[in-house]
């Protein structure tokens, strides 16, 4: 017979129903909390696909706006590139204008150097023609000369002192010339 105090003689098979009951309501109440946290989990990588997919779409976008970027960019270069080799010829052809200028006023100031030369020339010659008729001694006409070819001197170098000088001096051998016709 069984000494158990509540009249049951299965007091072990008793025991061990509670115990599973036990165990078993533990591994439910485990279950539930493991099926709790893999339903945050699942909503969890939900989240993060979702947020991955915005980052990859917004990536793409990067990139796209990116290759256009780079493709302004190249286009920017081949222009820059472009000025730059159409400035450097333009210096050249500057360069090449300055110089046909330089030489240009080289020939301008020796032509107006034969100019001033033939004209110097001419008028001695009609002075000599002159003081023949005249009469009178070449000395005064040389010294009258000289005079202007430094008037027109002063006159190249815009000194104008040295042009006062020569047109005072121009005018005392007129008056001396005058004085002894």
């Amino acid at each position: 017979m069984c000494n158990c105090h509540h009249g049951c003689c299965n007091h072990g098979a008793y025991e061990a129903l509670r115990r599973a009951e036990d165990r078993n309501s533990s591994l439910i109440s485990q279950n539930s909390s493991l099926q709790s946290d893999l339903a945050s989990k699942n909503t969890q990588i939900t989240r993060y696909a979702t947020d991955l997919a915005n980052t990859q779409t917004k990536l793409a976008e990067k990139e796209g706006q990116l290759t256009v970027k780079t493709r302004q960019l190249e286009t920017l270069t081949g222009l820059f590139n472009e000025l730059k080799i159409e400035s450097n010829n333009k210096d050249r052809e500057i360069e090449n204008k300055e110089k046909n200028i330089k030489n240009l006023e080289v020939k301008l100031v020796g032509s107006q150097e034969e100019v001033s030369n033939y004209k110097i020339k001419e008028q001695e010659r009609k002075l000599d023609d002159f003081i023949q008729q005249l009469g009178i001694g070449r000395e005064n006409p040389r010294e009258l000369r000289k005079a202007y070819q430094r008037l027109i001197k002063a006159r190249e170098n815009y000194n104008q002192d040295n042009i006062d000088r020569a047109e005072d001096e121009i005018e005392k051998i007129k008056d001396e010339l005058l004085s002894s016709g």
